[in-house]
């Protein structure tokens, strides 16, 4: 009689035990099923606003595809025209230039800013307040005038008389500005902890600071454009050809710099 009456109240606890957890599971079951139709909710949405901006999309290429104003053969026959490629050329030294003497500049000023010695720190950072706060243009446009200032260059020698007009003309103009003003830039890129992704944007920084010599004359690719433009007045087409270049060697360098660092990866990587 005893062990029956045991049995039946072990069966009634484990039933009480069984509905309880029926019970506690429903909430979390609830929880899921919500969390399951917010997420197809979220999608939905998603996937309304990306058939949206691919129908803006072709829009807009269908747009620019029928548009007789772009001139297509235009931009074709121009994009391997030799002048365009001379100043692609002028461009692609110009931006190894001035990243050589942008890097190492800004590698001296991040040192000197973190050495403590009060002098040379205060010193790189007013260099970096003062050249990173001025415009890169107003760089160019300072040192391509600075006959006006030192018309004559003479180092204290006695007898030594170089006149500044002939010595700096304006690609000299255009390299000083720039690695000076990059310079400034650099150091507060290269102080980070990933160096090669701060020299890979640096080096697409420079490429596209080159741009802003045109303004002193100098015959990169924009400058050839721009003198393309005044000859036969094909504007647009003459801009997206210089707009093509520029992205293609962006493209080029920043894939250089990847494989640099997948390289420098492998190398540091213990082999097993």
């Amino acid at each position: 009689m005893t062990e029956t009456a045991a049995d039946d109240d072990r069966v009634g606890l484990d039933t009480l035990a069984s509905a309880r957890g029926s019970t506690d599971g429903k909430p979390a079951g609830r929880a899921a099923g919500a969390a399951r139709r917010r997420r197809v909710e979220i999608n939905t949405v998603e996937w309304a606003i990306a058939a949206l901006v691919g129908l803006l999309l072709l829009r807009l290429l269908w747009s620019l595809a029928t548009n007789e104003n772009l001139l297509p053969r235009a931009v074709v026959g121009h994009l391997l025209h030799p002048d365009v490629l001379a100043g692609v050329w002028l461009t692609l030294r110009l931006t190894v230039l001035v990243f050589a003497l942008a890097s190492a500049l800004g590698l001296v000023l991040g040192r000197m800013e973190r050495t403590a010695n009060p002098v040379l720190s205060s010193v790189a950072a007013a260099y970096v307040w003062i050249f990173g706060g001025i415009p890169v243009l107003v760089h160019l446009l300072l040192w391509s005038n600075i006959a006006l200032v030192f018309p004559d260059i003479t180092f204290g020698i006695p007898g030594v008389h170089i006149d500044t007009v002939r010595l700096v003309t304006p690609v000299h103009a255009a390299i000083v500005g720039l690695a000076l003003a990059l310079g400034a830039y650099a150091a507060r890129a290269l102080s980070g902890g990933d160096r090669l992704t701060a020299l890979g944007d640096l080096l697409v920084t420079t490429l596209q600071a080159t741009s802003l010599v045109s303004v002193l004359a100098v015959t990169d690719l924009l400058g050839v454009v721009q003198a393309l433009e005044e000859r036969n007045h094909l504007i647009i087409p003459l801009l997206i050809v210089a707009a093509i270049w520029y992205l293609v060697l962006a493209t080029a360098a920043r894939g250089a710099i990847r494989l640099l660092a997948t390289v420098h990866r492998k190398a540091q990587t213990p082999r097993g």
